[in-house]
């Protein structure tokens, strides 16, 4: 049976009893909503489907996928609760994904609506044999496909004699094309090849084995007529991308596979994730195809190659209903800005106010997963001023209690009221007003509240001392070569292994014939096959932990020995990337990379969340060239010069590092002592690099005043080729216990002077920390917090990450 009319509706009202909201909040959070929408132009409707239940091979994070969609619309963007319909397990049935299709989005959407239609499950391929040239009776036939999505009702696999019942992508498209809005975003958390196997690595496959039936479910053709038919379309008329309105979000390209995994405490899609996690830092000037790009990096550092997502816009390629490519084809083009923020940039939301306004629920979908798995006891949290939610404009301390996944009790702290001036400003301006705010219990109102519905940001990050490296053990090794890897990573400090129910930074595996075939960098020797190494979740080597020298196999606990260095050094590459704050610190700076050769081009920016003056940076990556970002993620061929500019838009002086992390798992670092501040040499190597208030620096500094040529400038890619990524971590005061572990711990790396290799990585990440736990100490000192581990102030430093692909 259908969605009917009426279960639509009823389903409808009965969001905001799913979603915990109060009858009283709902009122204020439509007025809100009221005035927001009449600024912008048109409604906003989504349509969000999930299915883990199948029959056949369950899967475990689509239906958590939907419930980060939802936060999000609701509290980032806009959507109202009743304008958003879910459809999830045995309610996703093919008939009820295409009534729901048509009564919820065709029917209500009006030319200036905004509609999102997001799909997180399996797909596959529907596979028949057409003619050449349906005209000539005696033309050949050939094998076509075309892409489907997999309902909850769809056809068992151990049943191919039955019709597919799957939802065609050509029947996606028309609905899509029967929008009466231009403004349609269509997230497709699936994929349609399936590489022989449920999993790869520890992530999970969202593509089931093709059909071999042709038969197509005689409904799905009505619909197909139908649709057709309201479109004017003749059944054989191609439908053109152009013809298809908005963007399209796809979690991988058509010839590879989407995948999610299992993290602490909950399941979701890697590319759910990480585009709905950026999407809550963003601000109205923030064009998507930013967020895109980040959450693209976060895929491939898990999964590599296999999974590069894609973002797409209408062009003129035709799509048959049977094409041989079964897709279309990405292109790079101007992306529309569909979806604008509403509320400032954020870490999640106050779901609910439990206990006589004392304690709260967060959902912390804004969070980076390993900041998220940080979250701990004390980690302390605030309410962005800016909430329209509270009418009396206070500002409340939210101090960590537990978390369960994305889920955390918070205790309330209440903070002295802000003005309503001061709120607008900070909003425009994307400022917070931390530093001008005091506890304070004598307000204007003897009973302020905290309200569901209020977006909330870090205040304070703790992180464990010590912090840890969590490996786990592929499921494939023997049980005695599990029990000599326990016992040998058991005697390396700072590890731990962990079960395979459990999220873990690294897997411990055998290399494999096929891994030698699909190495990124140069091919590895076949006398490889048969040693241990280290892979990334999506099984990924990490190059540089196969080691050197020696014939075939190796004993389990001599790999763990030799892996000691490396793991050292991936555990400070973890430490490092811990301080990410970029979408939620204060403090002013912001930085461009930019290639010299083999074009002079800008090619990345990064801003943090206290720079205000967007007419001075403006932030995006439009026209970046031929090596640039049409598939989210920016790639640099071998012979590159690179060059980095900081700004200070600050009134107090900034000191930095500048650390790059390769894809053979070293670590490098800018010679603190290099620098293009008028200091002395002596001064210089004892405070680091420092920019002033108003100013900027190079990094590396430009070695002559007069530069003759390009190799006065910046630095040279010489590889390996992989991924690469670069921070840099800012602070108001000296890094001094970090200068002081890198004394004598470096070497110069390869013909670039400044830029050198760090031999005691580990101690001096752990030195990072304690610097910035220093210029933390006021701010955690004034909040009451006490504990044994690191407790840093989110607006006491800065660190921004740029990723790239080295080719």
């Amino acid at each position: 049976m259908g969605l009917k009319r009426r279960e639509f509706l009823q389903r409808a009202s009965l969001a905001l009893g799913a979603l915990g909201i109060s009858e009283a909040w709902w009122w204020r959070l439509q007025s809100r909503y009221s005035t927001a929408l009449a600024q912008t132009t048109g409604r906003k409707l989504a349509l969000l489907i999930g299915i883990n239940e199948y029959p056949d091979a369950a899967l475990s994070g689509c239906v958590t996928d939907v419930e980060m969609q939802q936060e999000l619309l609701v509290h980032k963007f806009g959507f109202l609760p009743t304008d958003i319909l879910t459809l999830t397990n045995k309610q996703a049935t093919r008939e009820n994904i295409e009534t729901a299709f048509i009564d919820h989005l065709t029917n209500q959407a009006r030319p200036d609506d905004l509609v999102l239609f997001h799909f997180s499950g399996y797909g596959s391929r529907v596979s028949k044999m057409i003619n050449e040239n349906e005209q000539n009776e005696s033309s050949s036939s050939k094998l076509t496909f075309q892409n489907t999505l997999v309902p909850i009702d769809a056809v068992s696999l151990n049943n191919e004699g039955r019709a597919i019942n799957d939802v065609l992508e050509e029947t996606l498209w028309l609905l899509v094309q029967s929008l009466d809005t231009t403004k349609v975003v269509t997230v497709l958390d699936t994929s349609y090849v399936y590489p022989g196997q449920s999993l790869q690595g520890f992530l999970r496959v969202r593509s089931r084995p093709s059909s071999t039936t042709e038969q197509i479910n005689k409904k799905e053709k009505a619909m197909q007529t139908l649709l057709r038919d309201r479109l004017s379309l003749e059944r054989r008329q191609p439908i053109n991308q152009s013809q298809l309105p908005g963007l399209i979000l796809n979690a991988s390209r058509d010839s590879q596979f989407a995948t999610e995994t299992d993290w602490n405490g909950f399941s979701s899609g890697l590319f759910t994730y990480a585009l709905t996690q950026n999407l809550w830092h963003t601000t109205p000037a923030t064009k998507l195809q930013i967020s895109f790009a980040q959450s693209t990096s976060f895929v491939e550092q898990l999964a590599g190659t296999y999974q590069q997502p894609e973002l797409k816009e209408a062009t003129q390629q035709s799509i048959a209903q049977f094409t041989e490519e079964a897709t279309i084809t990405p292109v790079a083009t101007p992306y529309q800005n569909l979806l604008t923020s509403l509320s400032p940039p954020a870490s999640g939301v106050v779901n609910s106010v439990e206990d006589n306004g004392k304690t709260a629920t967060l959902w912390l979908g804004g969070l980076p997963i390993n900041v998220l798995d940080a979250v701990t006891f004390n980690s302390l949290f605030t309410t962005v001023p800016s909430s329209d939610l509270n009418s009396n404009n206070y500002q409340f301390q939210l101090q960590i209690r537990s978390r369960t996944g994305l889920t955390a009790k918070a205790s309330i702290i209440i903070e002295t009221n802000i003005s309503q001036d001061q709120e607008k400003q900070q909003f425009e301006n994307g400022e917070n007003l931390n530093n001008q705010t005091q506890k304070n219990t004598q307000t204007s109102s003897p009973n302020p509240q905290l309200l569901a519905g209020e977006v909330v940001r870090e205040k304070i990050r703790i992180l464990p001392k010590p912090t840890e490296l969590t490996i786990a053990l592929d499921p494939e090794l023997s049980r005695i070569e599990r029990v000599d890897a326990t016992s040998g990573f058991s005697a390396e400090s700072q590890v731990t292994v962990v079960n395979n129910t459990q999220a873990a930074d690294y897997v411990f595996s055998r290399v494999q014939e096929t891994t030698i075939a699909q190495s990124l960098s140069a091919p590895l020797p076949s006398m490889y096959q048969g040693r241990y190494a280290l892979f990334s979740l999506g099984e990924v080597l990490i190059p540089s932990s196969v080691g050197e020298g020696g014939e075939g196999g190796e004993a389990v606990k001599v790999a763990v020995q030799r892996l000691s260095s490396q793991l050292k050094t991936l555990l400070a590459a973890k430490i490092l990337r811990l301080t990410r704050n970029e979408s939620s610190t204060q403090i002013k700076v912001r930085a461009n990379f930019a290639t010299i050769t083999p074009e002079a081009k800008i090619v990345m920016r990064r801003e943090t969340l206290g720079v205000s003056n967007e007419a001075k940076f403006k932030t995006n990556i439009e026209g970046v060239g031929s090596f640039g970002v049409s598939d989210g993620l920016l790639t640099l061929p071998i012979g590159s010069r690179i060059q980095c500019r900081s700004y200070n838009d600050g009134d107090r002086q900034v000191y930095f590092m500048l650390f790059s992390l390769d894809s053979s798992g070293h670590i490098f670092v800018l010679d603190p002592a290099a620098s293009n501040q008028p200091l002395n040499n002596n001064e210089s190597s004892q405070t680091g690099l420092v920019i002033s208030p108003e100013d900027s620096v190079n990094m590396p500094p430009v070695i002559s005043n007069f530069p003759r040529d390009t190799e006065s400038f910046g630095w040279k890619l010489i590889g390996p080729k992989g991924l690469a990524e670069s921070l840099i971590i800012c602070s108001h005061q000296p890094f001094k216990e970090t200068i002081a572990a890198l004394n004598g711990e470096v070497r110069q790396a390869r013909n670039d002077g400044v830029i050198q290799e760090v031999l005691n990585p580990l101690n001096v990440a752990q030195a990072v920390l304690r610097d910035l736990q220093s210029a933390s100490q006021s701010a955690v000192q004034s909040s009451g917090l006490s504990t044994d581990d690191y407790a840093l102030d989110i607006n006491s430093w800065a660190t921004m990450s740029f990723l790239c692909r080295i080719v």
